[in-house]
């Protein structure tokens, strides 16, 4: 297994994916990027997703379609920049003025061990209908220490990806939440996050570890993530190992319509 590149294709699919829920902005840019605004400012929110292998002249052309897309709706986005076209990709981000962030890191776990956290699978529930996608955005919002409560289009997501059958919203008493994003032969993990005052207690554990066991019970075997520098420490105690770092780039100021 290459858990690089099925961490790549899972997002890829990801994105592909929201961009069907209505209100949001996708292209599947023929030059070789994908392009998801959310409509929410949080630049985490808005892809710029570049093709791992790509001639260097297309580079260029992709990354300058990406900068018209966002211009054109106003948000900040970021680029998660995987190895195959990391250096060209970076020189050309750069000198457009988008800030260099720290490395993500890939990463993946075998599901096996899902015992490693004994109440963790069985206090993990799963997320039903508009009204509870709603209290999950509010607490995936909270818990990544964003400002004020979710906006609306966080919340049309997440009643968006609660009814598509690819994913699959968890929660630990709504203190905790994550996700399952199931696409060709991946699953990966996203949206692990903690209510503030909540922390301390086990919680990001527990679903972690039910994240796994609920993985384990679709029938796979591993499942892959894209960590944060602040989630990767929790993500090793549980059995996730590095595949590869990934560069990310984000345009924090609004943009000027092009």
């Amino acid at each position: 297994m290459n858990g690089y590149i099925e961490v790549y294709d899972n997002l890829a699919y990801l994105i592909g994916s929201l961009g069907q829920i209505p209100g949001t902005r996708y292209s599947n840019c023929e030059k070789g990027v994908a392009l998801y605004d959310s409509g929410v400012a949080d630049a985490y929110e808005n892809y710029a997703l570049l093709a791992p292998a790509r001639p260097v002249c297309e580079i260029e052309e992709a990354i300058g379609c990406g900068l018209k897309f966002f211009a054109r709706g106003g948000n900040a986005h970021i680029w998660p920049i995987f190895s195959g076209v990391a250096d060209e990709a970076c020189k050309f981000l750069e000198a457009r003025g988008l800030v260099r962030d720290d490395d993500f890191h890939a990463m993946i776990a075998e599901t096996f061990d899902v015992d490693s956290y004994e109440t963790g699978p069985d206090i993990v529930e799963t997320i039903r209908g508009d009204d509870r996608a709603g209290e999950w955005a509010d607490c995936a919002w909270c818990g990544f220490d964003s400002d004020g409560g979710p906006p609306e289009p966080f919340i049309s997501n997440a009643q968006g990806m609660a009814r598509m059958g690819a994913f699959t919203l968890l929660h630990v008493g709504l203190k905790a939440v994550g996700m399952l994003c199931v696409s060709d032969g991946i699953c990966g993990i996203y949206y692990v996050a903690t209510r503030p005052e909540f922390r301390g207690q086990g919680l990001a554990k527990a679903m972690v570890e039910g994240l796994k066991a609920r993985a384990r019970g679709m029938g796979f075997e591993h499942v892959v993530l894209l960590a944060t520098p602040s989630g990767r420490n929790l993500y090793l105690k549980h059995g996730f190992k590095d595949v590869g770092a990934v560069k990310i780039f984000r345009m924090e100021r609004r943009l000027e319509v092009l």
